[in-house]
């Protein structure tokens, strides 16, 4: 028997397999046959023949029209009970009919990281929340073990996995997040004893061993504390708060192949991005009667650009990434889900960020609407014997395409500052990055140096250039690291100061960075400023 490719899901608050089914959704049905020992249901459904949109559009171009090119797609959907619960195997786009709040997060991964082989990995998808999501697909030319993929076990959050399991006889290759992807010699009148199989892997703990990591965040289901953090968050969003919350994808997407997106609520609106301010504001006075079980009923539907049509993909809860205390205790909102984040991250990173000096610097708050570059020029004008402007994009040598700022204001004691307004459109994962790789460049380019110090010569008067060049060591000259310091500000409408003056994810980012700074040799600072 050849392997064949299952996809399969496992289903939640399900008692028949039509509760499974998305309420706009209306495959034809077909009862299986009982002498098959498998108990369940399938549905189908197939699209009309019509011609793809790209014809309409490059018909102009050709001298005779295209007539014979025509596309249909066709969706099937397998529910399987087995185990007390019920299993769904999608073939082709058969996952639309399903709703998205019937689906078990992380079933295939937590399948997966049982049953794989660690040594035995592909690929890896992480996570990381801040300002956005940023997602992470590393894949391995042949299987390896976790430290090839680079994976920061404090950092990264893991949302799938694909490798070979330990036994080939469970399947010959696994790939889950909340699907899971398996290859396996499987007949279909053996479906449910495969099912069977899948949950006891499901509720296993033998990833432990090999991926405790992951149980940084772990899923909150005590009713009161969900009610009680839901509440938080409809309050919150009712007065169009999103200090702590904003909207992501909650699985990786082919950005290229998406022409714009649709919420609930604001149907007639075509989003280029999901974003909750913009959401909110044409919500208009809608937005005070938000409760969380009308964002699990509105959709957050894709159009394609292949396809022209909109698919609902998620609901806007599914959507939303918030943080939220109660009693010390913080909670993540993530793909739907509430999480507990574990004491021991949360102590590690606040004892990090406790023991970072706030910066004393010759720079004050900024203004409302004033850019950053605008705040940076009028901080150099106002110390001129102290700041100097260095905003300007170095390229390195070799023909790189891209420079690296070395940093926006240098100060006369060495501190190298970089400054970032904290706003919905730009997020602060590029502010620590900016400081650890100008300051890596800085030591370990010369080359680089050379440049900064003919930008100083060419920008800065003669007067004062060479207080400024003597900071900027040149290429034949050792950089003395305990001189400088890395020093970030965050312009903000929000809090200056306390120990949640940034977000969770934020003072995580900035713990890694940081720590990579201290290891170089730089003493690194950070400081809230309002905006």
């Amino acid at each position: 028997m050849s392997n064949k490719r299952f996809t399969v899901f496992l289903l939640q608050n399900v008692a028949t397999p039509q509760d499974a089914i998305h309420p706009d959704k209306h495959p034809t049905a077909i009862d299986l046959d009982p002498a098959s020992g498998v108990s369940g249901k399938f549905y189908y459904q197939s699209s009309a023949s019509r011609q793809p949109a790209w014809v309409s559009e490059v018909s102009p171009l050709l001298q005779s029209p295209i007539t014979s090119v025509f596309s249909a797609s066709s969706s099937g959907l397998l529910i399987v009970e087995a185990s007390s619960k019920y299993f769904a195997f999608t073939f082709g786009f058969g996952k639309t009919f399903l709703d998205p709040s019937k689906i078990q997060r992380q079933f295939g991964l937590r399948v997966a990281l049982n049953r794989i082989n660690p040594s035995q990995i592909r690929s890896m998808d992480t996570k990381t929340f801040e300002d956005m999501v940023v997602t992470k697909n590393t894949q391995a030319s042949r299987s390896s073990d976790i430290p090839t993929f680079g994976v920061d076990i404090s950092r990264d959050i893991l949302r799938a996995v694909a490798g070979e399991p330990r036994d080939l006889g469970f399947a010959k290759r696994l790939a889950g997040s909340d699907a899971l992807v398996l290859s396996t010699e499987l007949s279909f009148k053996d479906i449910g004893q495969k099912c069977v199989d899948l949950y006891s892997a499901y509720t296993d703990n033998a990833y432990k061993a090999d991926f405790e990591w992951i149980d940084h965040l772990t899923v909150v289901e005590d009713r009161a504390v969900l009610n009680s953090l839901d509440s938080l968050l409809e309050q919150q969003l009712r007065l169009s708060d999103t200090s702590q919350t904003h909207m992501a994808t909650p699985e990786p997407i082919a950005w290229e192949d998406i022409d714009g997106f649709r919420i609930g609520g604001t149907r007639l609106e075509v989003y280029e991005d999901l974003n909750l301010d913009e959401y909110l504001f044409k919500l208009g006075p809608g937005r005070t009667k938000i409760t969380i079980d009308l964002l699990r009923q509105r959709s957050v539907s894709i159009r394609y650009t292949r396809s022209g049509e909109f698919d609902g993909a998620w609901n806007v809860y599914q959507c939303l990434v918030s943080e939220q205390r109660i009693a010390n205790q913080l909670y993540a909102l993530i793909e739907g889900r509430w999480f507990a984040v574990s004491d021991t991250l949360v102590s590690q990173v606040d004892q990090f960020i406790g023991g970072l000096t706030p910066n004393i610097l010759p720079i004050s708050d900024g203004t409302i609407d004033e850019t950053e570059p605008d705040y940076n020029k009028r901080m150099a004008k106002n110390e001129p014997d102290n700041l100097l402007l260095l905003d300007a994009k170095i390229k390195r040598p070799g023909g790189a395409s891209t420079g690296i700022e070395f940093c926006d204001l240098l100060t006369g004691d060495g501190d190298l500052i970089h400054i970032k307004r904290k706003s919905r459109s730009s997020t602060l994962s590029h502010l620590f990055a900016q400081g650890s790789i100008s300051a890596t460049t800085f030591v370990s380019d010369g080359e680089y140096r050379d440049q900064l110090r003919e930008h100083i010569e060419r920008t800065v008067p003669q007067r004062a250039r060479s207080k400024w060049l003597a900071l900027i060591p040149d290429s034949a000259t050792t950089v003395n690291k305990s001189n400088y310091s890395v020093a970030f500000v965050v312009l903000t409408k929000g809090k200056t100061s306390g120990p949640d003056w940034l977000p969770f994810f934020s003072k995580l980012n900035l713990m890694q960075h940081g720590r990579q700074l201290q290891s170089l040799g730089f003493s690194v600072t950070v400081r809230g400023l309002s905006n």
